[in-house]
């Protein structure tokens, strides 16, 4: 695997930077924790806030992939992300199976709004699988807050990520949850609205909780939303952050689309680059390539917040959008990869 071959000869690419792995330690059999050597020059570019993830760049057979990982480290230790392998992973199983100290990757500024809202000082998050991620550097860090409680879902104790390490977390309460191998000290089965709305029942002040951060898989994040609001938990107060592009979770598709010729003016590192699209036939991302540009991105389903711009004057539609809070909505940000034009003149800065 060529990680820094003839993709990255290139000019810079704004926002990633060549970083060291300094370690790599083995969580299960089938994922790892991958520490880095931030630069003391890079330090204030890569002072993340607890829940935020990277994007990460590589050459792979003379292709680039690109991926995103949520840092799982606390303010106070080295930059660090979880791994876990999934099936026909090209990046994921690379980092499981081949990736050595001292390898040097190109990796993104943090990014990311998955935090503990302002004020809340009880707080619950759950978590499945390699979902702890985002969750383990906030519960490490705590900030302000009095009281934490994770839910945490596996298949089985043996799978079970950074599962010394949450135990030697302080002042936090612990619920795990495994799907097979029951361990006396876990509860048998996987997070779904049944088992939650149980776990619940049973522990009524759970609901007292100011917020409710939930991280996984999208079937799981579904259920447990629906578990929530069947005891009249408030939507503000649940806040989620998807690992994989979502099929049906509830942010609806936007139908405003426009028919004429839009005439977009993007500007990326200083350079403005101009191009037309018609009828919104092709989503800003999409043309922005076409045209030759190296536009950021990552997951290309409004999952991350890799490709957010802003526009400057005239207007586009998201198609969906899952990372975005409604204030920079309100400020005018977009996701380029799910956003069209509306109107005949569009102007986009991704400098903004």
């Amino acid at each position: 695997m060529g990680l820094l071959g003839g993709l990255f000869k290139k000019a810079k690419r704004k926002g990633y930077f060549e970083i060291e792995i300094s370690s790599i330690s083995r969580l299960t059999n089938n994922a790892v924790k991958v520490a880095f050597d931030i630069p003391e020059k890079l330090s204030e570019k890569f002072n993340y806030a607890p829940g935020q993830y990277i994007n990460i760049l590589a050459e792979i057979g003379g292709k680039e992939e690109r991926r995103s990982y949520s840092i799982c480290s606390a303010k106070d230790e080295k930059l660090a992300i979880g791994i876990k392998s999934v099936k026909n992973g090209i990046v994921s199983n690379w980092f499981n199976l081949e990736a050595q100290e001292g390898t040097k990757l190109f990796i993104s500024e943090p990014q990311g709004n998955f935090k503990i809202p302002s004020g809340a000082k009880h707080v619950a998050t759950i978590a499945a699988g390699s979902g702890i991620t985002p969750i383990l550097s906030i519960l490490k860090s705590k900030s302000n807050v009095e009281g934490m409680h994770l839910l945490y879902g596996n298949r089985s104790k043996e799978e079970t990520m950074f599962l010394e390490e949450i135990k030697q977390i302080n002042n936090i309460k612990t619920s795990f949850f495994f799907d097979t191998n029951h361990d006396e000290n876990a509860i048998s089965g996987r997070i779904d609205k049944d088992n939650l709305v149980k776990f619940i029942k049973n522990d009524l002040t759970f609901l007292k909780n100011d917020a409710f951060l939930i991280c996984g898989p999208e079937e799981m994040i579904l259920t447990c939303i629906e578990a929530l609001e069947f005891f009249g938990v408030a939507k503000n107060k649940i806040i989620y952050e998807l690992f994989t592009t979502p099929i049906s979770l509830g942010v609806e598709e936007k139908k405003e689309s426009y028919s004429g010729r839009s005439e977009v003016t993007v500007t990326l590192d200083d350079e403005d680059f101009q191009f037309t699209i018609e009828d919104g036939s092709r989503s800003i991302l999409d043309a922005v390539e076409e045209e030759g540009m190296d536009a950021p991105y990552s997951c290309r389903g409004g999952v991350c917040c890799s490709c957010k711009a802003k526009v400057l004057e005239g207007s586009a539609n998201m198609k969906l959008n899952y990372s975005l809070t409604d204030d920079e909505v309100q400020e005018g940000y977009i996701l380029t990869c799910q956003a069209f034009p509306t109107s005949d003149s569009l102007k986009v800065s991704y400098d903004e």
